[in-house]
């Protein structure tokens, strides 16, 4: 049997984006018959047995007791094991040690560290050696923590040999002992070591006795493929993983009751994505059959681990493809299975299309329940997008009541669903025991290797006669750290089940308390409230939602693009005239009104989102997250100026008051007696608005909104490449109340239509967004021009360098560079340049950035799974051109993008060159062209020629050494600074944007600088002592 090829057009599941209190609604009537006083009866002496004998010092709940993550320890502890395993240099490894064993102290838990019970609690065997070997490691590895804190020398600072040395001796012990760290919680370097422990911990475990079986589910560690290169690996790991099950795992029984493994699909498929379905289906689908062969040959089971919202629909069709290929191939495997996260609002419709699969193809499936392990990360996806809700529950009691909604649903469906049920609650499994009843041989309980071993050595004392496996984490010492960091911040938040476990401060009430009852509002602001009460978000849209995407689609395949007329010199003068004649009007026009159009220009853009994006995608030849991104853009900018002129644009006694400080013990008003000093802004005049064809909405808006709010009127000249979608930007201020001689539009070239409305008479200031040379231009016209001197703002390019030290994840550094550089063409002004990676890594990262590059599709802008469209025009492409032949002169190819026969007129394959130092690299290329420049020694020096450029508007910094990126940005001239992510996507109102000498004027848009170079200062003094004497000093 063939696969059947699945065209994404339908959603399987409701929306993600729903009131969390709605979706619980019909839980708590399924959970009516939940008796939860019953439920704390039955855990109360598990948590009991816990405290009075607690885990281990290596264990998850000791080791959040001694190192808190909202500690300085914990925080130490945390970014070390994340980074220092990784870091191939002696330097940066002594850096990145000082810099975080620098934030804690250490001491207090060295004389804790060999106390404690062992894993069950019977203190009495200390002298076990299994027992004594693990307090030795727990021991040796709080003891290197703290004199590593003690001798090594400051980070990036100079020391001498002798300190030097011994640092490195140090850093040795360090490492060993995050290494001898990180084996409590991951099982093994390789899956034959990962076997040979499980299978001794299960007979310890059995030994112990109450649970019918205890068997393994292997976890294969590891980030998701970037490369095609990481999903073959990844590929050949499980296959090699399941072959060394296979030799152990009996065939005779059910497959169940021998060890599994899970995969996540992320790693076997560079661009396991939604809008990729197509090649998912095509490439990544026929690799997880090759394992499910397999898996079924050996007579185990296999996974499939959950992943983020995003990826949930994709995750479904692959699944439904494989259950319906099981269904006639193999038959009488029941070991396949799917992971589902209770925190997901839809987790429930999850669990009834699961269901409905395996019975309508007549499948056992084996699938585990989780609560969840991304929640932080869907959270700030949803506030960056500006999605309706949250796609999971910001209650932790809330997942909780899913959760077992899930849970009762599974069990439910024992005839196809061999329930799994992975936990470390107490509550929890003391409600899945008593939903369950005597059909406890339906499905096994789950834990985490390393963790809530001892709340199920107290269920197993209890006689709970139930089965239990456990997740067990596989993978190097430079991939196993990175997982417990996860694991510490999945339980390590003061709401944490396993966290308030070990705080014998958290009574037994408060600890089983119950959770079935609905907050009526959500634990955080929803995602168009982050800004507070004063400004909403811009409203975004989730392209995995075939619902969501498809009127986009349609919008697109009726849009017309309208001939926007160039305008003459007559044109330009009679323009200024009617701007001149409505200046006054519109400056008396009270700010608030003023403040309000701008309000209604923002709701009727939000409004009309789907035909503006899909005109930007048609006109500006942008992707379909940019277009969404450009207007969003747009709309914050409206919103967050009309708040900001009602701020600035009134009057101020003076002098103002220094916040904190008061009168001091003077009755009086400060200042000089007998008068009073106003201070206020005001409109210039008729500004000059010029805008680029890059940012065709966003920019344009922000230009006109900024000068129209604050009293001006405008000449807006927009790029001659996008003029119909500046248009439509103009009718939309029109329609929301702006009088059409304010705002006015000019069409056409810069040489001609931008000249001659700078070189106008009475024009009061003129704000730039485009070339430093054009820039360079502009000013001079101006300054040559007779009468008042007008001011310029401008914001031009940059020569953007992205500093990467050995310390920085690779695979953070890959997605940075990939976004920050080719997203858009490459044709942001704030894209990313310049890679400067240090030698120590170089080779491996720009391996990396080749293979994710290789993976980036060039094509039309209006196809979902385009990742690079084309240049903006043919003049572009031969200037961009010219420029490539240049670089290639003196420079050496390290890789370029496929382009494919898909790929449109004027487009420009991401590619990226290797140049011998800065001093190298001439000129911005405005397009997918990266140079690369490897770098050693003094991060100081490496900035100091970085600044020597002339350019200071965006810089990358990738470290996990604090202290030196925190350096690094203040030693930068440059005006955006960002530290561990890519250098594109400036954020209105919290990352003001703009920079420096070559690359502009400032003050930088969307910040609290920006509105008052559009205004005059005006001071106003009266003498209020004129008519006789100041009255308010006699009183």
């Amino acid at each position: 049997m063939s696969f059947t090829t699945y065209a994404a057009s339908t959603d399987r599941l409701p929306s993600p984006y729903r009131d969390e209190a709605d979706v619980l609604s019909h839980d708590l009537t399924t959970l009516a018959d939940l008796d939860w006083a019953g439920v704390q009866r039955l855990a109360a002496p598990w948590v009991d047995g816990v405290r009075r004998s607690p885990p281990p010092f290596w264990a998850m709940e000791s080791l959040l007791k001694e190192y808190p993550i909202s500690s300085p320890d914990g925080l130490a502890l945390m970014r070390l094991a994340e980074a220092l395993l990784r870091v191939p240099d002696v330097e940066t490894a002594m850096a990145l040690a000082a810099d975080q064993l620098g934030r804690g102290d250490f001491a207090q838990t060295v004389a804790h560290a060999g106390q404690g019970s062992d894993a069950d609690g019977d203190t009495h065997d200390v002298g076990e050696p299994h027992v004594l070997q693990r307090r030795a490691m727990a021991k040796l590895s709080d003891t290197a923590l703290h004199l590593s804190k003690k001798m090594l020398p400051d980070v990036d600072g100079e020391s001498s040999l002798i300190t030097r040395l011994g640092a490195r001796t140090v850093v040795g012990a360090t490492v060993r002992a995050l290494q001898l760290l990180g084996r409590q919680f991951v099982l093994g370097q390789s899956i034959d070591e990962a076997i040979k422990r499980g299978n001794a911990d299960k007979v310890h475990a059995m030994k112990a006795g109450g649970l019918t079986q205890v068997c393994m589910s292997y976890d294969m560690l590891g980030e998701g493929a970037r490369t095609e290169e990481d999903a073959q690996h990844y590929l050949a790991s499980y296959q090699h993983a399941i072959a060394a099950m296979a030799k152990q795992a009996k065939p005779g029984v059910p497959v169940q009751a021998n060890d599994g493994i899970s995969i996540k699909l992320s790693a076997l498929h560079p661009r396991y994505e939604d809008v990729n379905t197509g090649r998912v289906m095509a490439e990544l689908l026929p690799r997880v059959w090759r394992l499910c062969e397999q898996a079924a040959a050996a007579n185990v089971s296999l996974t499939m681990d959950a992943e983020e919202v995003d990826r949930l629909e994709v995750s479904l069709r692959v699944f439904d493809a494989v259950v319906a290929r099981i269904a006639t191939d193999l038959p009488d495997w029941s070991g396949f299975g799917l992971a589902m996260q209770a925190y997901q609002t839809r987790a429930s419709a999850v669990v009834t299309h699961v269901i409905a699969v395996a019975r309508q193809h007549n499948v056992k499936l084996m699938c585990r329940l989780v609560k969840g392990a991304y929640w932080d990360t869907e959270i700030k996806r949803a506030q960056e997008m500006g999605l309706p809700r949250y796609p999971v529950f910001t209650h932790k009691h809330h997942t909780d009541i899913h959760y077992l909604a899930c849970a009762k649903a599974m069990l439910a469906a024992s005839d196809v669903i061999y329930a799994q049920f992975a936990t470390h609650n107490a509550g929890t499994i003391a409600a899945l025991l008593q939903m369950a009843g005597d059909q406890r041989s339906h499905f096994e309980l789950q834990r985490l290797h390393g963790m809530g071993e001892g709340v199920y050595r107290e269920l197993g004392k209890s006689g709970a006669n139930v089965g239990l496996r456990v997740y067990a984490p596989v993978g190097k010492h430079r991939d196993l750290l990175a997982y417990l960091v996860r694991r510490l911040l999945e339980n390590g938040a003061n709401s944490s089940f396993v966290h308030q476990l070990s705080d014998e401060s958290v009574g037994m009430d408060k600890l089983l308390s119950s959770p079935m009852y609905i907050a009526r509002k959500p634990a955080l602001p929803l995602p168009s409230e982050i800004y507070g009460p004063g400004r909403l978000n811009s409203e975004g849209v989730d392209f995995a939602q075939a619902s969501a995407r498809q009127p986009y689609l349609d919008a697109l395949a009726g849009c017309t693009i309208n001939t926007v007329p160039v305008a003459t010199t007559h044109d330009i003068e009679q323009a200024m005239v009617e701007s001149q004649a409505a200046f006054a009007s519109w400056r008396d026009t009270p700010v608030a009104e003023r403040a309000a159009v701008l309000l209604r220009v923002a709701d009727l853009m939000t409004r009309r989102m789907v035909p503006l994006c899909a005109l930007v995608v048609k006109e500006a030849f942008k992707t379909w997250p940019d277009a969404v991104a450009e207007v969003r853009e747009a709309v914050d900018f409206l919103r967050y100026y009309a708040n900001e002129a009602q701020r600035v644009m009134v009057s101020h006694t003076l002098p103002l008051p220094v916040q904190g400080a008061g009168h001091g013990h003077w009755p009086h008003a400060l200042g000089i007696t007998g008068e009073t000093n106003t201070l206020r802004l005001g409109a210039k005049g008729v500004w000059v608005a010029i805008s680029p064809w890059n940012f065709p909405l966003a920019i344009f808006t922000g230009q006109v909104c900024a000068a129209l709010v604050t009293g001006n009127t405008v000449l807006a000249k927009p790029a001659e490449q996008t003029p119909a979608i500046a248009q439509a930007a103009v009718n939309l201020f029109h329609e929301a109340g702006v009088p059409k001689s304010a705002l006015q539009l000019l069409n056409g070239p810069g040489e001609t239509v931008g000249a001659g409305l700078v070189g106008l008479a009475g024009v009061a200031g003129v704000v730039f967004t485009g070339s430093t040379a054009a820039a360079h231009a502009i000013a001079k016209n101006l300054a040559a021009k007779p009468g008042p001197i007008v001011p310029l703002i401008a914001e031009t390019g940059g020569l953007n360098a992205m500093i990467v030290d050995s310390s920085a994840l690779p695979e953070q550094v890959s997605d940075a560079v990939v976004q920050g550089a080719f997203r858009s063409a490459g044709q942001r002004c704030s894209a990313t340049r310049i890679l400067c990676v240090h030698e120590a890594v170089a080779d491996t990262v720009i391996d990396m950035i080749r293979g994710a590059t290789e993976q980036l599709r060039v094509g039309p802008p209006a196809e979902l799974a385009t990742d690079v469209g084309p240049l903006i025009d043919a003049q572009a492409a031969t200037h961009i051109g010219a420029q490539i032949d240049r670089l290639k002169a003196g420079a050496k190819l390290l890789f370029a993008a496929d382009m494919g026969p898909e790929a449109m007129p004027n487009s420009i394959a991401p590619q990226a060159y290797e140049v011998d130092s800065l001093a190298d690299v001439k000129e911005e290329i405005f397009a997918p062209v990266l140079q690369v420049i490897r770098w050693s020694g003094s991060p100081a020096a490496l900035m100091h020629h970085i600044n020597a450029l002339g350019y200071g508007l965006t810089l990358g910094i990738h470290s996990r050494i604090d202290s030196r990126a925190q350096t690094m940005a203040a030693m930068a001239r440059v005006g955006n600074v960002y530290i561990n992510r890519n250098t594109i996507g400036a954020v209105v109102g919290l990352q003001p944007f703009g920079g420096e000498g070559l690359s502009g004027t400032g003050p930088k848009a969307g910040g609290p600088h920006y509105l008052p170079r559009f205004c005059n200062e005006y001071t106003l003094t009266t003498n209020t002592a004129a008519a006789g004497g100041n009255v308010a000093l006699f009183v």
